[in-house]
C-alpha cells in the first residue's frame, strides 16, 4: 500500500456478521438487477442444474398419495428468474401425463422489488403465466406463510449472503473474528462526508447515488476472544469447533441456519424438502485445508464460504431426517448421465491462459465456445453477449464482436455453463488446435480436489 495513502474508517470494528449484513443490504438495495453483472451462478443462463431438480421433483411428487392435490414450491432468492423459467419448462416437457406441473404453483420469493420485477421478466417464465408468483419478503422472515403448507423448498447461493461469523480456535481459546470498512478518500471522486452518514445509516435513495462505491471498501480485521454459550446450538457448534485445527478462521452460518428452521416450519411434513446450493468447505477434511479461502467480495458484496459439515450437523437438530449432500457437479453429471464440469474450468485448464492478457483470455473463450457449439445443443434460444473489457486493443476488440456475433443462438449459454465429458471428447481435436491439452483437462471429471466446492444439500 502506498505510504501516502490515508484511509478513513466507515465506523468502528464490530463483528464480522454486522458488516457483512449491512454492507450486502446496501449492494442490493443499490444495484437492483445489475448485481448479475457481478457474478454469474450456475443457475444465470444455463438449464442443466434446473432441469435436474425438476426431474427430481417429478419423480418424488409421482410418488406422493395425494396425486391431484396443489402442490406449491418456494425459491428463495430469485436471481435473474432462469431458475424458475427452466424448471417449469423442464418439469411441463417431462409430465407427459399432465400429473404434476398443472397442479404446481412456484412462488418466487426475495427481499428486493427491483429482483424480482426483472425476474418476472424472463423470457423462460412466459410459457408459465398463471403458474408462477413473485413475493416481496426476506427468506429470514417468512411469517406470512402458515406452517406445513410448502412442498418443496429451493434457494441457490443465498446461504453465502446471509449472516455468518467467523470463528478461530487457537488450543482452548476461541477468537470471534471482528470488521472495519476503510476507505481512501483520494480514490473516489466524492466529498467523503457525504458518503460516511448514509452509509452507516443504509440510505439507499442516497447511496444509489454511488453504484460503484461500494467495490473501493478495504476491509480490517482483528480477533477478539469469545464466549459461544449462548451461540445458537451451542453444544453442536463446540463439538464441531473440537475437530477444527488451530487458527483457520471457520464460517459459521447462523443466516443459513435461519433458513432451515424456517424451511422445516413451513414444510409439509410429507412434503418434498429443502434443496440448498451453494459454494463453500465440503466436510472436515476441507475445513482443516491450511490457506484455504473463507470470503469473497463481488463488487463490494460481502459473501462467505459455506461451512457445509455444520449445516449437515444443525440440519439434524432441526428435525430433518434424511440429509444428503453431494457435489453439485456430481449432481447434474447423474441426472445428464455423464460427468460434467463447466465451462471456465475447461478454459482454466489451458496452460497458457494465466500468462495471457485478459482480452486474449476473451478470444479463447470464444473460440472454445464456438468449437463446443458444434455438438452442444440447447433446447432454449439465447445469444450470449460477451462485450469487451476496457483498455482492449482495437484489432482484438474487433476479433471480439466478430466472434460474439458468430455465436449461435442454441450454444452453450453461459460462461459457467455445465458440458458434459462427452462433449468435451467429440471436440477434443479441434480443443488441441486452440492449444488445449487433453491430460491437462480430463482430470477435471474426477472428483473435485480444491477445498472450495459447488454442493447440493437435499434435506427431508
Amino acid at each position: 500500500m502506498n505510504s501516502q495513502t490515508r484511509l478513513l474508517p466507515l465506523g468502528d470494528f464490530k463483528p464480522a456478521d454486522e458488516w457483512q449484513t449491512h454492507v450486502n443490504e446496501i449492494f442490493y438495495g443499490i444495484q437492483g438487477p445489475s448485481i448479475h453483472n457481478h457474478f454469474q451462478t450456475y443457475v444465470s443462463q444455463d438449464h442443466r442444474l434446473a432441469h435436474a431438480l425438476a426431474e427430481d421433483y417429478f419423480k418424488q411428487s409421482c410418488k406422493l398419495a395425494e396425486k391431484n392435490q396443489p402442490r406449491f414450491i418456494m425459491e428463495w432468492g430469485v436471481g435473474n428468474g432462469n431458475l424458475a423459467g427452466c424448471f417449469l419448462s423442464h418439469l411441463k416437457s417431462i409430465d407427459t401425463q399432465g400429473q404434476v406441473y398443472p397442479n404446481t404453483s412456484y412462488i418466487l420469493c426475495d427481499f428486493s422489488m427491483e429482483i424480482l420485477k426483472g425476474a418476472r421478466n424472463n423470457l423462460k417464465l412466459e410459457d408459465h403465466i398463471g403458474k408462477f408468483f413473485t413475493i416481496q419478503v426476506d427468506a429470514n422472515h417468512m411469517d406470512c406463510f402458515r406452517e406445513n403448507t410448502i412442498h418443496k423448498i429451493i434457494s441457490n447461493e443465498i446461504w453465502d449472503d446471509l449472516s455468518t461469523k467467523v470463528l478461530l480456535k487457537q488450543d482452548n481459546c476461541l477468537y470471534e473474528e471482528y470488521l472495519q470498512p476503510l476507505i481512501d478518500p483520494n480514490a473516489l471522486e466524492i466529498n467523503i462526508d457525504s458518503f460516511i452518514k448514509p452509509f452507516n445509516e443504509k440510505n439507499l435513495h442516497r447511496l444509489k447515488a454511488y453504484p460503484d462505491i461500494l467495490q473501493f471498501i478495504l476491509w480490517e480485521r482483528t480477533y477478539q476472544r469469545v464466549d459461544i454459550n449462548d451461540w445458537p446450538h451451542a453444544a453442536i457448534l463446540q463439538n464441531h469447533i473440537d475437530l477444527l485445527d488451530n487458527e483457520i478462521p471457520t464460517p459459521i452460518n447462523i443466516g443459513a441456519l435461519a433458513t432451515l428452521k424456517r424451511a422445516r416450519s413451513l414444510l409439509k411434513l410429507d412434503g418434498l424438502g429443502y434443496t440448498g446450493m451453494d459454494y463453500g468447505m465440503y466436510s472436515m477434511r476441507e475445513l482443516n485445508f491450511s490457506g484455504r479461502p473463507y470470503f469473497n467480495l463481488y463488487g463490494g458484496q460481502y459473501t462467505f464460504m459455506v461451512n457445509f459439515e455444520l449445516l449437515c450437523d444443525w440440519a439434524k437438530a432441526e428435525g430433518f431426517s434424511s440429509i444428503e449432500k453431494d457435489y453439485q457437479h456430481h449432481y447434474v453429471g447423474k441426472h445428464l448421465k455423464d460427468k460434467v464440469i463447466s465451462l471456465v474450468e475447461l478454459l482454466q485448464s489451458h496452460h497458457k491462459v494465466q500468462t495471457m492478457d485478459s482480452w486474449d483470455r476473451d478470444i479463447l473463450m470464444l473460440k472454445t465456445l464456438d468449437t463446443l457449439n458444434k455438438v452442444y445443443k440447447s433446447n432454449y434460444h439465447y445469444k450470449m453477449k460477451y462485450s469487451s473489457i476496457e483498455g482492449t486493443p482495437d484489432n482484438q476488440r474487433q476479433q471480439i464482436k466478430e466472434l460474439t456475433d458468430k455465436l449461435s443462438t442454441n450454444g452453450v449459454p453461459d460462461t459457467v455453463a455445465y458440458i458434459s465429458e462427452k462433449e468435451v471428447m467429440q471436440v477434443c481435436v479441434d480443443l488441441a488446435k486452440l492449444g488445449y491439452r487433453e491430460q491437462e483437462y480430463s482430470s477435471l471429471f474426477q472428483a473435485p480436489t480444491e477445498p472450495i466446492s459447488f454442493v447440493i444439500m437435499n434435506l427431508r
